[in-house]
Parts: structure tokens; C-alpha cells; sequence
């Protein structure tokens, strides 16, 4: 007995130990899942300064940017990293990462990727050996063999729009610049900033800008389509990006140097060419500018005539439902009303009464030729019964002179007492009484009845009512 109860002192003892462990566990299972998923993204390794790979780590300007962004849309990115831009395009196309921080667009790429607003621009430019004229975009560039490297949108730029370009595929732009002062081809395509960058860096002293190549970089987000979430967040942090960091970012990483030398005609040339750039960027923020308001103004419109249209479509439902003389619910509207209440009588067995008041011309040919008597006598009995009957009941002008008041789980007795009210509020009113007689008729519904045959029981009682002189009220069996 001693054994056992020390057995059992042990197990308590382990019990109170581990469970707090056992609680903590739990909660850091809790913490780990509500854990916010990283973004994963890939770059263009070898593209500074606008982005690449050193020691692992992503530098240049898509990763300031992408510093600012991750703090304005509280997202956590995290690099994948890759060797060439063209295994970043498949990681990106295969989902190994679910983004592309600073690419161009392409009918080619959005077969696969969404795109975010552009948030940087800036112009493309064609590089050549001292010597070389100046070239007047791809149209100038004649029978050269051109480099581009591969994956870049200008690659499907000039297959498209200059086939017969000779085109030479490089790994980067580095590669390309190298190749291009060996003499394997003629012209290299590559980014303002980038080109000036590696030409100064690797020294590469005969190599030249010659002209400008369509169209310029106009850089955003790509993000893979099943992802296309991120897009509305990429999107919320790029507007709001201030002025002062896109100007500061630019001041930090344009490094470009102008070499000084004898010939200013090529100097001038190249400055021209600059401004052009610029001059075209300008322009087109302003063309879009000018396209941007021309939508809203379109949206605005639209906007008006969606709310007029709801306004007319809800006084067309209130039209083909009402009567447009009294204002009350028309004949169709009343037998909907009363088989939706047949149908609950059938399922919850709850019973419901029908009223049928009929006006009856004194002399008819009052009437004949002053229409508007007759529809103020109509006006007042159906100012009456509104005025009478409770918030559930249904109120219609059924025909010409007839008026049905369907009254929903309500027995004959209290039904009766109602009709009763009704027919002694129109009683007193002498300019009614004085041209018309007043018949009222009623039923309760019966088990296994259509709305035909309630209503024609009410209208037998209506008939009661007649050939006891008016003014009473008669229910039907």
C-alpha cells in the first residue's frame, strides 16, 4: 500500500513539472503558425547598381526599394538566390519564388506574372567601340551583330519589331561589355546606369555610348499569378513612396562619369541623347497623366449613370408591383402575396382570413363623364384601409372597383372585427356614401384550397352582402 501511494505521489510530481513545459510547447506551435509567411524573391544577380548578388546579400537600388516597400505593406521578403537573370525568370515562372522586384513588362512574361505599378524608369542605351557613328536606335544599327542578354525584354523586343537583327546571347551585361571590347560583336544593349558602371569599373576605355534603344525601362514588381494577392499591397506601398527617397536612392547609385576628350561632336551627342531620354520620360508621365484624368472623369460618369439606373430600376419594381391610381399593391402583386401565405397555411397549418370590399355606383352615368370623381372616391378608401389595418396585412386594389385585403395568420373572428372597422370608417365618410354603395365579404381558408377558390368563396360573401341592401359585412363558410 506504501508502494503504491509513493508510485502515485511520483506521477503527480512528473504531471506538475512537465506541464508547464507542455503549455509553453503549445504556444510556440501557436506563435510558429500565425507567423506571417515570407515573400520569396528572386533578382537579377549581375545587374548593378540596379540590383545584384555580393556575398549573398541583395544590393543596389531594387533592394532599397525593397526595404522601403517591406516597411509600408508589412511584408517580410526573403532572398532566393540564383546565378543569372535567366534562372531567376524560371524560378520565378516554376514558383521557387513568388516574386521579381524590378523587371519590365512583356506579353511573353505575362503569361506568367502579375505586374505592380512601375515605381522606376530610365533609359536603355546602345554601346559600341570607339569609332563607331552614331547610331539611331535599332533602326540604325544596320547589319552589326547586336549582344543582349538573355531573358531581357529586349530580346523579345527586337525579335519582334527587327527580325533581322543579328542577335548574340549574353549571361549579363559584364559578360556582354567584355565581349563586346573582344571584338565578338558589334553593339551591346544594355541600362544607362549599369553600362556606365561596368565601363568604368572594368576600365574599359574604348568602348562608347552610340545611341539610344527603345524603349526605355519603365520597372516594376513581377509577381507569380498564384500570388496575384500581393499585387493590391506592392501596390498600396509604391504610391506611397515619398519623392525625397526616389531622388535620394537615384543621387546614391548614379555613378555615371564623363570622360573628357577631344571630340565634343560625340559629347554633345551623347548629352543629346541623355536629354532625349529624359525629355521622353517627362512626356510620357504626362501622356499618361493627361489619360489618367481622362479615366476618372469616364469612371465618375460611369458612377452617375449606375445610380441613375439603380433609381429607374427601383421605380420600374415599384411600378409593375403598385397601382397607379391608389398607390396601393396591384392584382399580381396580391395573388403572389396570398399563395406564398396558402403555401405557409400548408407547412406550419397557420390559418389566414381574405377581405373583399366592392364599390357600387349609386347612378352610374355620374361617372361617365368626370373620371376624376371616381378615382378620388378610390383614393379615399384606399387612404381608409391603410389607415385601418394592421402593419402585416396586404393591401390591393384587385379590379376596377374591388379592393382585397389579405390578412396573414389571422382567424375569421378578429378578421371580421377588422372589416368591420373598415366598413364603418368609409360608412362616414359622406362624400363616399353619397355616389357609391359599400359591399363587404370574407373567408377564412380551408385546408387543401387554391387561391381561386378562397377568393371565390370571399366574392359568394361579397354577393351576401349585396342582396342584403350594403353596408354589412358577410362571411363565408
Amino acid at each position: 500500500m506504501i508502494r503504491q501511494c509513493f508510485f502515485r505521489l511520483r506521477v503527480w510530481v512528473a504531471l506538475i513539472v512537465l506541464m508547464p513545459a507542455f503549455v509553453f510547447a503549445q504556444n510556440s506551435d501557436l506563435s510558429t503558425d500565425n507567423k506571417q509567411s515570407d515573400i520569396t524573391y528572386c533578382i537579377d544577380p549581375n545587374w548593378a547598381p540596379y540590383e545584384a548578388i555580393r556575398n549573398g546579400a541583395h544590393i543596389g537600388i531594387s533592394a532599397q526599394y525593397l526595404q522601403i516597400i517591406a516597411e509600408l505593406s508589412d511584408l517580410n521578403f526573403k532572398l532566393v538566390p540564383t546565378d543569372t537573370w535567366q534562372q531567376s525568370l524560371e524560378y520565378v515562372q516554376q514558383g521557387k519564388c513568388k516574386v521579381i522586384p524590378m523587371l519590365n513588362t512583356s506579353d511573353y512574361r505575362r503569361q506568367f506574372l502579375d505586374f505592380s505599378l512601375p515605381y522606376f524608369e530610365a533609359p536603355n542605351v546602345l554601346v559600341a567601340k570607339v569609332g563607331t557613328p552614331m547610331l539611331q536606335g535599332y533602326g540604325g544599327v544596320g547589319n552589326r551583330s547586336v549582344g543582349v542578354v538573355q531573358g531581357y525584354r529586349q530580346v523579345e523586343y527586337i525579335s519582334r519589331y527587327y527580325p533581322s537583327l543579328r542577335l548574340r546571347l549574353v549571361e549579363s551585361e559584364q559578360t556582354g561589355l567584355v565581349q563586346l571590347a573582344n571584338g565578338d560583336f558589334d553593339v551591346m544593349v544594355g541600362s544607362l546606369l549599369s553600362v556606365n558602371m561596368h565601363i568604368n569599373n572594368l576600365r574599359l576605355k574604348d568602348l562608347i555610348v552610340v545611341g539610344y534603344a527603345e524603349p526605355f525601362d519603365s520597372l516594376a514588381f513581377g509577381v507569380n499569378k498564384s500570388h496575384s494577392e500581393l499585387i493590391e499591397k506592392l501596390n498600396y506601398a509604391i504610391e506611397r513612396i515619398p519623392e525625397s527617397q526616389k531622388v535620394e536612392i537615384f543621387k546614391q547609385w548614379n555613378n555615371v562619369q564623363v570622360r573628357y576628350s577631344q571630340d565634343y561632336i560625340k559629347l554633345f551627342l551623347s548629352a543629346a541623347i541623355v536629354l532625349m531620354g529624359l525629355f521622353a520620360i517627362i512626356a510620357r508621365k504626362r501622356y499618361q497623366g493627361h489619360f489618367k484624368r481622362i479615366i476618372k472623369q469616364k469612371n465618375e460618369e460611369i458612377s452617375t449613370l449606375q445610380s441613375t439606373l439603380l433609381e429607374k430600376n427601383k421605380t420600374l419594381a415599384f411600378l409593375s408591383s403598385h397601382d397607379n391610381v391608389t398607390g396601393l399593391y396591384n392584382r399580381n402583386h396580391m395573388i403572389q402575396r396570398a399563395e406564398e401565405e396558402i403555401s405557409r397555411f400548408h407547412r406550419f397549418h397557420t390559418t389566414a382570413s381574405l377581405i373583399v370590399i366592392e364599390l357600387t355606383a349609386i347612378n352610374e352615368d355620374e361617372f361617365s363623364f368626370d373620371s376624376h370623381a371616381k378615382e378620388d372616391a378610390l383614393k379615399i378608401v384606399a387612404s381608409n384601409c391603410l389607415n385601418t389595418v394592421r402593419e402585416v396585412d396586404v393591401v390591393s386594389r384587385f379590379s376596377d372597383d374591388q379592393f382585397i385585403i389579405l390578412c396573414p395568420q389571422t382567424p375569421v373572428g378578429p378578421a371580421k372585427t377588422l372589416a368591420d372597422r373598415l366598413l364603418e370608417g368609409m360608412l362616414g365618410n359622406l362624400l363616399l356614401t353619397s355616389t357609391f354603395k359599400i359591399a363587404v365579404g370574407m373567408s377564412q381558408i380551408h385546408k387543401d384550397e387554391e387561391f381561386s377558390e378562397w377568393f371565390e368563396r370571399s366574392v359568394k360573401a361579397l354577393y351576401q352582402s349585396k342582396r342584403l341592401g350594403f353596408g354589412k359585412v358577410s362571411v363565408a363558410q
